[in-house]
């Protein structure tokens, strides 16, 4: 065995500690059961982070900051398999590179299980710990109140940074060094034109695209990607969809998003106007004295329309439920409106004029 204490490495203990109560339970934090799958504990993070972050919480900032670094130091733990082992068989200062639950006075273990510092592959520190700020930017894009992101690297109220023996037990407690969340690329935005009827059925359009991704080393290659772009039933002109973190790829930037604008393109008898379809439909002067019945075509059907009154030149007519479909109401339509123009006679004989003049002089 070698004597240098920095090159020891010992097999680490299949038993699980019992954690002094003064120590964090990091599943109890994040409310989830020791043997939590890593969605359980994303999800939990997601909740909790987005729940009690410093800029949703103006009122109560400094226990918010508090209670968020908390969170992250735990899904930090939590999330990374090799700090859970050693969490879970160790706690908390196993990770921080303190003394553990049942050390001798001198370092070592009671019958002779030597001091064990554990380190991160191919380092002779302890763990580092992730800011949880950045973890946060990371995950969710951003903060709330556009005041920024602080650091986790926040002095106490001895003006000692935390890990440098000021923090929690005076134990080393190592974290990466203060530097600003990271840049986004802004958005790459598309138009995706689509008919009035893709927008009243629904449809799926693939996109093929290009991007680049640049690897830590500098190396830089270029990858082909089918999008599915997923039109739901009743989408109008200028919806927004939008694909995640889909754009070039460059260490210590986070990738943009593609978005993708419908742009409708215009029908040639249907207009819509919110939810609703609007189409013109003329009548002869006959009907319009006297009352009609017609069908007005619409996509993919004729809808009857029966009018037993006189009708006026500019007259609408609502059709409940004719409409387009609504797309976050599954199942429910927009109305139809029919404007109806009236076609007047283009030429009419003298005794035409005398029957129509002794009809109408007396109305």
């Amino acid at each position: 065995r070698s004597e240098n204490p920095d090159l020891q490495t010992h097999r680490l203990s299949k038993t699980t500690l019992n954690f002094s109560s003064a120590m964090v339970d990091y599943y109890q934090v994040l409310g989830v059961q020791r043997g939590a799958s890593q969605d359980e504990i994303k999800r939990a993070y997601k909740k909790l982070a987005f729940k009690y972050h410093p800029d949703k919480n103006p009122n109560n900032r400094e226990e918010a900051t508090k209670k968020f670094k908390e969170i992250g130091e735990a899904y930090d733990v939590l999330s990374d398999d090799q700090k859970r082992q050693v969490y879970d068989q160790f706690g908390e200062e196993g990770l921080k590179g303190g003394p553990m639950p049942g050390e001798g006075a001198e370092g070592g273990f009671p019958g002779g299980m030597p001091h064990v510092q554990f380190r991160t592959s191919g380092g002779g520190m302890p763990f580092h710990f992730r800011d949880p700020f950045s973890m946060f930017s990371e995950m969710f894009g951003g903060s709330f109140g556009g005041g920024g992101f602080h650091s986790f690297f926040d002095a106490d109220e001895g003006g000692m940074p935390m890990g440098g023996g000021g923090g929690r037990g005076g134990m080393p407690f190592e974290f990466f060094s203060r530097q600003a969340s990271p840049s986004r690329d802004p958005p790459v935005v598309h138009e995706l034109a689509c008919s009035l009827e893709e927008l009243f059925n629904g449809t799926t359009k693939r996109m093929k695209i290009e991007r680049t991704i640049t690897s830590e080393s500098g190396q830089s290659r270029t990858v082909e990607e089918v999008l599915a772009v997923e039109i739901k039933p009743g989408y109008k002109d200028g919806t927004k969809i939008t694909f995640e973190r889909r754009g070039d790829e460059r260490p210590g930037v986070i990738p943009a998003d593609i978005v993708f604008i419908i742009r409708q393109r215009p029908h040639p008898t249907l207009q819509r106007e919110g939810n609703n379809l609007l189409v013109q439909t003329s009548i002869t002067l006959a009907q319009a004295l006297c009352g009609f019945e017609i069908s007005v075509p619409t996509i993919g059907e004729s809808v009857p329309i029966k009018i037993t009154d006189i009708t006026s030149p500019g007259r609408r007519i609502t059709v409940p439920g004719k409409g387009m479909p609504l797309s976050k109401a599954p199942g429910q339509r927009g109305d139809l409106v029919v404007n109806l123009t009236v076609r007047m006679p283009t030429n009419l004989s003298p005794a035409e004029k005398r029957q129509l003049w002794e009809i109408l002089s007396r109305h």
